[in-house]
């Protein structure tokens, strides 16, 4: 059974014309009229757009529409679209069919022609014909997360998935209805938005960037989608969701597959399609579900990962306490208990055993001088009031900030003779980050208190009044191991 193109109103001049205006634009670039020069010809004139192959027959502006299936991109002013989209619309209404339209909200201008507008933010628009009703949308900031409305149709679904996964993401406005003032020398007349505005896609705060708008009267089927969504996105959802659900009856005009027509489907055919249906909408909302869980993995690893990787002061300083009662370390901070810098940064303490920890960063290669502060810290110890038995102190250094992470060397220290002198474990913040985003916190507490971190009993060998548990103090080679550096 030979099929035949579905016809659609596309309210755009034909193709060969946007050549020929593109061509008068690039002959007179300089002469041509500021209307030439502003002409833009709409993605739906692409001159690479098989009609054919999605099965439609454009319509262009002067082309009859009353047979028409779909709208596409209409217009309601004179001479650019509204009596051909009139006519689309009366014929649907005469053969007791939904009016199915396309309408894309926004434009697409070169970055070069952007300007901010003083005034406020930019609102787009689409009127909607023979009312006082408009759909504006007001753009949403960059990274907007959004998701499909609950209690969606199959073809309302399909869209919502269709766009999820568009690539690259479309820009989202926040739609809402809006009605009319009109101001004469009879006063001012107010006319309240006509319809209904049904959501697809809505951001978390509830606000729909894709929906359907229903007329009152019933005839008409709106969808507003963001411009950047592409025409090869649009076209094949439409002959395969959109109009066997909402006009059938082009499906039958066209000779298209029987088995997609509802109303000629077996039992067998209706209940796979539900499932079909079912499991996607399942789909949907799993994927919702982990790009929650996503978003709060996120939120709560930022701080820790920023101030470990590039953290400087107290932001790096908080992020290394964050890590260590991650590991169930208890924590205090020394400056706040001291009200001042008096000695190391950190008291920390597992198992009954406890260390004094220095933080320091540095931009570059990591001074040694920052560890001979954390040994004065160690000597000093002892005269702080209040100063409880410690089994000695550990270093955390975060160095080479101004190189990229995993560009970094895994050690802070080289040279042979300052190795073999230390005494007390040197922490590379990058070594104290990979065990923790492998959340391994047993790594976490060798790397501060060594290679047991069981219960011990305060033995060792006294320094300046402080226990320092030698035999405890873990080898750069053993750290390295731990954290898979190499």
């Amino acid at each position: 059974m030979a099929q035949l193109p579905i016809s659609v109103h596309v309210c755009s001049e034909t193709p060969e014309k946007w050549d020929e205006t593109e061509a008068l634009q690039s002959q007179h670039s300089e002469s041509a009229g500021s209307y030439l020069r502003e002409k833009r010809r709409p993605a739906v004139a692409r001159a690479d757009l098989d009609w054919a192959s999605h099965g439609f027959e454009p319509r262009w502006l002067g082309f009859d529409t009353a047979d028409c299936a779909v709208a596409l991109q209409p217009s309601v002013y004179a001479g650019q679209g509204a009596n051909e989209f009139s006519r689309f619309r009366q014929g649907a209404e005469r053969r007791s069919e939904a009016a199915l339209v396309i309408s894309p909200i926004g434009s697409i201008e070169d970055e070069s022609r952007n300007f901010r507008n003083i005034f406020g933010p930019t609102v787009d628009s689409v009127s909607i014909g023979q009312t006082y009703t408009s759909i504006d949308g007001q753009k949403i900031g960059k990274g907007a997360r959004v998701r499909a409305a609950d209690g969606l149709g199959n073809a309302d679904g399909q869209l919502a998935l269709r766009l999820l996964s568009c690539n690259p993401v479309p820009v989202w406005r926040s739609l809402s209805l809006s009605g009319a003032v009109l101001e004469s020398i009879h006063g001012r007349e107010q006319h309240a938005p006509e319809g209904t505005l049904l959501p697809i896609l809505e951001t978390e705060l509830g606000e729909p960037v894709v929906a359907a708008w229903h007329s009152s009267d019933g005839v008409e089927r709106r969808y507003v989608v963001p411009v950047e969504t592409p025409w090869t996105l649009l076209l094949p959802w439409l002959l395969e969701q959109a109009l066997p659900e909402f006009v059938p009856g082009a499906m039958r005009r066209a000779r298209r597959p029987l088995a997609t027509d509802e109303e000629l489907m077996t039992r067998r055919e209706r209940n796979a399609r539900d499932a079909l249906a079912v499991l996607e909408g399942d789909y949907a909302a799993r994927r919702d579900l982990l790009e929650s869980q996503l978003q709060d993995a996120q939120r709560s690893a930022v701080a820790t990962r920023d101030g470990l990787l590039y953290g400087t002061g107290q932001q790096l300083v908080d992020a290394v306490s964050s890590v260590f009662e991650s590991a169930g370390i208890e924590v205090v901070d020394l400056d706040a208990k001291y009200g001042d810098t008096k000695n190391a940064d950190l008291l920390c303490g597992y198992g009954g055993r406890s260390r004094v920890v220095e933080v320091k960063s540095a931009s570059g290669s990591a001074p040694e001088r920052a560890y001979q502060d954390l040994l004065r810290h160690l000597r000093e110890w002892p005269t702080l009031p209040g100063a409880t038995p410690i089994d000695g102190g550990a270093l955390v250094i975060s160095h080479e900030l101004r190189t990229v992470p995993l560009e970094r060397r895994p050690t802070p220290y080289a040279r042979p003779e300052f190795l073999s002198a230390q005494t007390e474990p040197v922490i590379s913040a990058l070594e104290l980050f990979s065990a923790w985003r492998n959340e391994d916190v047993e790594a976490i507490r060798q790397l501060l208190f060594g290679s047991s971190t069981a219960p011990v009993a305060q033995s060792g060998t006294q320094v300046s009044g402080t226990v320092v548990d030698v035999d405890t103090v873990p080898s750069r080679t053993s750290r390295r191991r731990w954290l898979g550096w190499r």
